[in-house]
């Protein structure tokens, strides 16, 4: 993909050593001059769907292209002057609510979602949910937003994109990248695994992509338990810098989530139960003359 040259990546995403699936999905894209929500910028983001496998992985796909959509392609509608984000988290919300309305299967799906949204204005973050992105600068390593749960570690969520909800509140902060910056975008399933000191401790040291394995990693060292999905964006200068390079990435390990939704079911009646109830009552007719002394093996001679 094209990223600018003021940035530099790293992802890594794991089922984990638990889970049968992967719900964690993620979305890195660039915005060119004149396209966008407001202009040349570079979107990343991340979600942790919730539901079942087959729903957690929809919601979490499906609130990420409806979030890019309104962000890079700038699909934002006409006469609106809410701010961006808040607008892209809303088509993200109306987006998961109707494909859960299609599906009745995919009824409750919901999932978390937290985007970082990358101008030469600076850097605005979107999140709803307990998604986390932290900050490091100057040996700090600082969680910028605010759970949505009832206590933290624990996955009761106050606040989701979907859950049967047609709308939700988004919290939308600014802030002021600085070269130097290291921005890390995790999921529960690395942050509440990883303690705390060796959570900074890695995050400070080595390149971009060597920071994302190395997270997943220590979350899989201690168990495990979930999903667990790490993006890491370094600010490398002022902006986004004045041109744009193709990075290859890590390959998503998510499987593709359409495979994971429910066989479809027949609405017809089944069939087997009136065969076993003719079954029963050729048995119970031949016990019952048999009973009475009838030669029924006669009649087939």
């Amino acid at each position: 993909m094209r990223v600018p040259t003021g940035i530099a990546l790293g992802t890594c995403s794991h089922t984990g050593l638990v889970r049968g699936g992967n719900e964690d999905d993620f979305l890195l894209a660039s915005a060119p001059a004149g396209g966008g929500a407001g202009g040349e910028g570079f979107l990343a983001a991340i979600a942790d769907g919730m539901g079942g496998v087959a729903g957690g992985a929809e919601a979490s796909r499906t609130a990420l292209r409806a979030l890019g959509a309104s962000l890079v392609d700038g699909d934002v509608g006409e006469g609106d002057d809410d701010d961006a984000m808040a607008v892209a988290f809303r088509a993200a919300s109306a987006r998961v609510y109707e494909a859960s309305t299609a599906v009745p299967a995919l009824r409750d799906m919901g999932t978390t979602l937290t985007a970082m949204w990358i101008t030469a204005d600076g850097l605005c973050v979107g999140h709803v949910g307990d998604t986390r992105v932290y900050r490091l600068r100057d040996g700090a390593c600082e969680s910028l937003m605010t759970d949505h749960a009832l206590r933290e570690g624990e996955s009761m969520l106050t606040r989701c994109i979907g859950g049967g909800q047609l709308s939700t509140e988004v919290d939308v902060e600014r802030f002021e990248p600085r070269p130097g910056d290291r921005y890390v975008l995790v999921t529960d399933g690395v942050w509440n695994v990883v303690p705390p000191d060796v959570f900074a401790q890695v995050a400070q040291r080595g390149e971009a992509q060597q920071v994302a394995e190395q997270l997943v990693q220590r979350a899989l060292d201690h168990g495990g338990p979930d999903n667990a999905t790490c993006l890491v964006v370094d600010i490398l200068a002022d902006g986004l810098g004045a041109d744009s390079r193709d990075v290859e990435l890590l390959r998503h390990e998510r499987p593709e989530a359409r495979a994971l939704w429910p066989r479809a079911v027949s609405l017809r009646p089944p069939l087997w139960p009136w065969l076993v109830l003719a079954a029963s009552a050729l048995v119970l007719s031949w016990s019952l003359l048999v009973l009475f002394g009838v030669d029924v093996a006669g009649w087939f001679d």
